[in-house]
């Protein structure tokens, strides 16, 4: 009898071990595959209050698991959600053709303004479309406390640095040619530039309204040519330049990420995109 016991632990224990193998997604981390998870990536400027809206849905459904993962970028969500990587991607762009014939969709869920930050520890609180050309023509170097001027800036195809270029000609022409400044810094990602701006004596660059507010950032948004950069701002249409945010989905969507995303369109969830500085759309 004892050994037809210690027969049938040996075969729960092996079937227990099956039951525990995990999915895994590069190095970053591995899931239980019994779990209901949902992965999700995408674009740093709206990790931030996705990371939020996940806790929220989380304690309502503690059986859901929602990742999060660092910054892979527009870009990376949309090629990660063809092939499966993950099931929800977040961009600052819709999809072109090309990309929807691979069989995703791309859905406007929010918008924010797109900010020049500097750090708390600058007085500064106005900037000007004059003065940024100023800056990347390099005919002014110094705050008006003396420090050094440092721009971050970010690559050519970067959506911060696409929209910066449209506020005027002049300022695009200035700004592509910013190699030829020593002074400069550069970021490959948004919470990178964010890191710069907080740390690096003098330096300013472009970021989110939604970015600063969802991940607490010691920096603040300056006034663009004396108009501050509120969601009221942007609907009215008096502040210039505004970032949206699409969700990058495969076209067959399993029920618990569609669940996932009736929250975001909740109460709940709308209280929550407003309150990191987005505007529902």
């Amino acid at each position: 009898m004892m050994k037809g016991l210690k027969t049938m632990i040996a075969k729960n224990i092996s079937i227990l071990k099956k039951s525990l193998r995990v999915f895994c997604f590069g190095t970053l981390f591995c899931l239980p595959a019994w779990a209901t998870n949902i992965i999700i990536g995408g674009t740093g400027n709206a990790l931030g209050t996705m990371r939020i809206m996940a806790d929220a849905y989380q304690l309502q459904h503690p059986d859901v698991k929602i990742t999060v993962l660092p910054s892979i970028g527009s870009s990376g969500a949309i090629k990660a959600i063809p092939k499966g990587k993950i099931d929800i991607g977040l961009s600052s762009r819709p999809l072109k053709d090309n990309e929807s014939a691979l069989g995703a969709i791309s859905i406007e869920y929010a918008r924010t303004p797109t900010v020049i930050a500097m750090s708390n520890r600058s007085s500064n609180t106005d900037i000007s479309t004059n003065d940024l050309i100023n800056i990347y023509s390099g005919k002014v170097t110094e705050w008006d406390n003396g420090e050094f001027i440092r721009p971050v800036t970010r690559q050519a195809n970067d959506d911060n640095t696409k929209q910066l270029k449209r506020l005027s000609a002049e300022l695009k022409s200035a700004m592509e040619k910013i190699d030829q400044h020593s002074k400069f810094l550069f970021a490959s990602t948004d919470q990178e530039a964010v890191d710069l701006i907080e740390k690096a004596q003098g330096s300013f660059g472009v970021t989110s309204l939604a970015l600063i507010l969802s991940e607490k950032r010691p920096i603040h948004a300056l006034k663009l040519n004396g108009i501050a950069p509120t969601p009221e701002a942007c609907i009215s249409g008096e502040y210039p330049i505004i970032k949206s945010f699409y969700f990058i989905l495969p076209q067959q969507l399993p029920l618990h990420v569609k669940a996932f995303l009736d929250f975001v369109e909740s109460e709940q969830g709308k209280d929550i995109l407003t309150d990191n500085g987005n505007y529902p759309i």
